[in-house]
């Protein structure tokens, strides 16, 4: 196996910190909006805080009726 030198390590270096860069650039702008969804999407069973569809009478979870 080759070693690398200076000028390869400090390239590698560069991308992987560039990958990074855009991957917390990508979190930042879907985290919030992939949370907005959520909220809307749902409702919380008041007795297990299980997140179920708007529209649901019992929790899939602990089967308690939702008013």
């Amino acid at each position: 196996m080759e070693t690398l030198t200076p000028v390869q390590y400090w390239g590698l270096i560069s991308i992987i910190s560039t990958i990074g860069c855009v991957v917390v650039a990508l979190g930042l702008v879907f985290g919030p909006l992939a949370f907005m969804v959520a909220l809307t999407a749902g409702k919380q069973c008041p007795q297990c805080k299980f997140w179920v569809p708007k529209d649901a009478t019992v929790c899939g979870h602990c089967t308690k009726e939702i008013k």
